[in-house]
């Protein structure tokens, strides 16, 4: 008897350990939803004072007391930043209007000069259309010489009668506003439409594409100098990709490849799965570093592992968020960590080299590592008595499996601290998938990975992707192979310079 009631107990204690931790799991999840909802979108983290108390908002109130009086010692006021700008750009083109005195209260006087004013202005239509004109030349005394006509412009789709009827300068607004502005092409056919240009849809949509066939080579150029790259920032995306058998969209992924040192190159592959295969395929024969994510994905290849700071972090932010106050501990010693990384790269910044940077973050990692050694000891003693199914129970054993990577950083200088770049370069096709919904196919996929590599890459350089692609898609067919290469945007030069 004694010996059922035991069996029974343990078996109700059971019960109620699996009824609990499901009861905490599905808190969390209640409060992750809310805070999706109504809460804050920016992960800032508020550090808890010592003496907070564990249940915040219970504890009962301190009777208040007259405020002591303040005095404030005379200070020099601090000049006001200034945003924007006062004085309209001087790029801009200029437009002269001229107003007049009436005739009759400028007789006898002399024009002394102007009044000048300038407001910012917009002209809706965009579109004009350029007249090409080839000379014919014929000699009337010799008819056997025939006829002799300038040759033709040729088109950036080598089409050799350059009988195309758009301009560069078109289809590098196009494409501009689909990668840049996220409008998709029906879009862009209706604002079109409205500007008196009828404009199908399926014109558009060839348009794109062929510009992004165009465009390979180079791709592929920019891509081989990538894998060259000591160390490069790896990250996936998924997207929708029409699947017509179904009648419904099934999940592709743009994997991104970005350069962690030297000038920034990023470049975009679509793929229909986040496979290993995939993974292999896109780093074949690649053995450096990359810094990434815990994804298992990536585990086959040579490549080394660093781990992502940020993404620790993030787990431990949504721990704290749920409820969970010991996270607090790990959190402080991250932004202590992050801290020392942003003094490194401001000190280095007025020297503006990479082994500056470098030498910087040798000084300041000496101390990171202390910090480091200091945040597994308390995951290690938090892992003791937390839950590991709670949020932070996932979160530290999410950092503790990854102690070897997230470490990596503290022996080589040219690591950065976390995937952050990568996570940046995708942000673009994250905001422009909420427009343009899907991709069509895989080579239409396939189409956008290519131009949003070139837009990508010229943003971290600071360079007009709408001119670069005008110029370039002009001079890629008469460039040599050997110098294709001063076409990529991080060595090209606007036209004049």
């Amino acid at each position: 008897m004694i010996e059922n009631a035991k069996i029974e107990l343990a078996e109700a204690l059971e019960i109620i350990r699996q009824q609990s931790a499901t009861i905490e799991q599905l808190t969390a999840q209640l409060a992750w939803f809310q805070r999706q909802l109504f809460g804050a979108k920016a992960e800032k983290f508020v550090a808890l004072p010592d003496d907070a108390p564990s249940l915040p908002g219970l504890e009962s109130e301190a009777p208040s007391e007259p405020p002591e009086p303040q005095h404030i010692e005379a200070h020099e006021r601090k000049v006001r930043e200034k945003f924007g700008w006062d004085e309209i750009p001087e790029n801009l083109p200029r437009e002269e209007v001229i107003i007049d005195v009436p005739e009759d209260e400028r007789e006898g006087m002399e024009l002394i000069g102007y009044e000048t004013s300038e407001r910012l202005a917009r002209r809706e239509t965009r579109y004009f259309v350029i007249v090409t004109k080839r000379a014919k030349y014929a000699d009337k005394a010799d008819a056997l010489r025939g006829v002799k006509t300038a040759p033709a412009p040729g088109d950036y789709f080598d089409t050799p009668s350059g009988k195309t009827k758009f301009d560069a300068s078109f289809i590098a607004g196009l494409v501009s506003d689909k990668i840049e502005n996220h409008l998709p092409l029906y879009r862009q056919a209706e604002m079109m439409a409205r500007e008196g240009l009828p404009m199908q849809r399926s014109t558009l949509c060839h348009l794109f594409g062929k510009t992004a066939d165009t465009l390979k080579i180079l791709y592929e150029r920019m891509d081989e100098l990538l894998l060259q790259s000591e160390i490069i920032h790896a990250d996936e995306t998924p997207v929708k990709l029409l699947d017509p058998g179904n009648k419904k969209c099934k999940t592709a992924y743009f994997w991104c490849r970005m350069s962690g040192l030297g000038p920034p190159l990023i470049t975009f592959h679509f793929a229909g799965s986040r496979s290993q295969e995939t993974a292999n395929e896109i780093y074949a024969g690649y053995s450096g570093t990359l810094i990434r994510d815990a994804y298992a994905g990536y585990d086959a290849l040579d490549a080394g592992f660093a781990a992502c700071w940020a993404h620790v972090r993030r787990k431990f932010f949504d721990a704290f968020n749920a409820g969970y106050l010991p996270a607090d501990a790990a959190l402080k010693i991250i932004r202590q960590l992050y801290q020392l990384e942003a003094e490194a790269k401001a000190r280095a910044e007025k020297k503006g080299t990479e082994p500056a940077l470098f030498n910087e973050r040798k000084v300041v990692r000496r101390t990171s590592a202390k910090l480091v050694k200091e945040f597994f000891e308390t995951c290690r003693r938090q892992a003791e008595k937390e839950v590991p199914s709670s949020p932070l129970g996932k979160a530290i054993h999410y950092a503790l499996n990854l102690e070897v990577p997230l470490s990596e950083f503290l022996t080589n200088p040219k690591l950065n601290i976390d995937n952050n770049p990568a996570e940046n370069a995708i942000r673009p096709i994250a905001l422009g998938r909420k427009n343009w919904l899907f991709a069509g196919s895989e080579g239409g996929g396939q189409h956008l990975a290519i131009l949003h590599s070139f837009a990508a890459t010229c943003h971290a350089h600071n360079v007009n992707f709408s001119s670069w692609l005008e110029d370039v898609l002009a001079k890629l067919n008469s460039t040599p192979a050997a110098e294709i290469d001063s076409l990529l945007p991080h060595l090209w030069q606007p036209v004049g310079k």
